[in-house]
């Protein structure tokens, strides 16, 4: 008996110490899903210990009988009372994060928060009324505890907490509607701020902002507030863009021009239809309305940078003027104006040869229509010997190509590469959006390079699937050659299903 009692005891102090060990961990883990767990497994260990020791404080409730008007005396353990409520929160946390992995492993929404706390609570009340069957149903019959403790404590309670309560309802029933989830953007009132709903407890609602600040609401004001959701009861968006167009251009023409830059675009939707409208007839232009659908509202600053960007150099090659309303008066030579297109023209038709000589944007890779699309949105510009054009560890979304001369690419290890007139660095950073990998410096004669932004290759790598990869191949190639071993720029997080979860849970350490 001795050799068993003491048996006992060593697994007694064996699971406060595991159940402590454990708690720690939660605890230290700082996310909120374990934090609860975490507490709540720290109070059943050092509660229980502490009674299991023999050390516990008492309340003293009298009941009155009313049957023979007697009255006696119920002795309340603190601290048992408290560890064993305490061991029914960690195991109401504990079964609630493995319903939302199990939903998350199915491929479902993870479970609502107000639907885990309310998982939790519902454990927690289970334990309660265990406890009160095991210890305190023969002593303490419900009523009288009812009679006694709770008629004033639900009023006070309630009072207390009717603000509390009437989120938490409110909360209820955003989560039950989901006219709110995780992740919808959406737009406080006509024309308000825009952000990005961050998280939904069971009072407030937390709306991340397009400027990086933090909105918290009160459940019942967002009942309250008008708000647009823009990612329901679909993504898709219609779109306006507005231009002012030369009385002396016909509709029909600026209309066809607006619709090939909609058609051309790969941000604008198919279905449906991109329209145009002649919207006004203002005092110096005629108006022209651009609508058009995206596939959401996290594509539409590019969308309309984009189609902007593209009708401008459209209206411009078709001839199409678009007025500018001011009254300066300037007088300048036909000569002058003649000599200025000529240099434009130059220009473009100097840079197109250059990307006709570099293999990547050849005629077997790109059409000319396109080559000359990006000659005009190239920027040229000479370096003088041994002039740093790119450094390692800028962040940069451009390419380059060189026009005339040469270029000495640095690599990390001391290497150095030669590049001449046709060839082309920087692909990585554009395409893959990372810091650049090597010093690229100008050649002993100089170099003459012409540098392509992301905005103009973008529409090309989206309109064509092979030229992006062939673009992505050549990118590969050189960060492995610039950088060693290639490592994965995203690597899938979780645990990997209910049982690890669980593993993870009870793990001490």
């Amino acid at each position: 008996m001795l050799a068993q009692s003491l048996l006992v005891d060593a697994l007694a102090i064996l699971g406060f110490a595991y159940a402590a060990l454990v708690g720690v961990a939660a605890v230290r883990d700082r996310s909120t899903p374990r934090l609860a767990y975490g507490i709540s497994l720290l109070v059943t260990a050092a509660a229980g210990l502490v009674a299991w020791l023999g050390i516990d404080a008492e309340i003293p409730i009298t009941v009155s009988r009313p049957a023979d008007e007697t009255t006696y005396v119920v002795d309340i353990p603190v601290l048992r009372t408290l560890a064993e409520i305490a061991a029914a929160s960690a195991i109401g946390a504990l079964l609630g994060r493995l319903a939302d992995t199990a939903l998350v492993a199915a491929g479902r929404e993870p479970m609502l928060r107000v639907q885990h706390t309310a998982l939790w609570l519902g454990v927690i009340l289970a334990g309660v009324v265990l406890i009160y069957q095991v210890h305190f149903a023969a002593t303490l019959p419900v009523r009288t505890l009812v009679l006694s403790v709770g008629g004033a404590s639900v009023f006070i309670v309630g009072l207390a907490l009717q603000s509390t309560l009437g989120n938490v309802f409110a909360g209820y029933a955003l989560q039950t509607s989901r006219i709110l989830r995780k992740g919808d953007i959406v737009q406080l009132g006509h024309r308000g701020p825009v952000g990005t709903v961050w998280d939904s407890t069971l009072g407030t609602t937390r709306i991340l902002l397009r400027d990086g600040e933090l909105l918290v609401l009160p459940n019942s004001a967002v009942l309250q507030k008008d708000f647009l959701n823009l990612d329901q009861p679909h993504r898709r968006l219609r779109q306006s863009i507005q231009v002012g167009v030369s009385y002396d251009a016909p509709p029909a023409a600026v209309k066809d021009v607006a619709l090939a830059v909609l058609h051309a675009e790969p941000l604008v939707l198919r279905e449906p239809e991109p329209e145009v409208w002649v919207a006004n007839f203002a005092d110096s232009s005629v108006t022209y309305d651009l609508r058009f659908w995206i596939a959401s509202f996290r594509d539409r600053d590019a969308a309309h940078d984009r189609v902007r960007t593209r009708l401008w150099y459209a209206l411009r090659d078709a001839g199409l003027e678009i007025p500018v309303p001011i009254r300066t008066l300037r007088m300048t030579d036909a000569s002058e104006l003649r000599a200025r297109d000529e240099a434009a023209a130059a220009r473009v038709a100097s840079a197109t040869e250059a990307l006709r000589a570099c293999p990547l944007f050849d005629d077997g890779s790109i059409s000319a229509d396109e080559r000359r699309e990006l000659a005009r949105a190239a920027m040229e510009t000479q370096w003088d010997a041994g002039t740093a054009i790119v450094r390692r560890g800028d962040r940069s979304d451009s390419m380059y190509v060189i026009a005339s001369g040469s270029c000495e690419v640095r690599l990390p290890d001391g290497g150095t590469v030669s590049l001449g007139a046709g060839s082309h660095f920087g692909e990585i950073a554009l395409l893959l959006r990372q810091e650049r990998t090597a010093d690229v410096v100008a050649g002993p004669a100089g170099a003459t390079v012409l540098r392509l932004p992301r905005a103009s290759v973008a529409p090309v790598l989206a309109r064509r699937p092979e030229f992006r990869e062939r673009v992505g191949t050549v990118a590969t190639q050189r960060r492995d050659e610039t950088m060693g071993e290639f490592a994965p720029t995203s690597v899938a997080q979780g645990r990997g299903g209910v049982l690890a979860e669980l593993l993870h849970l009870l793990r001490p350490f």
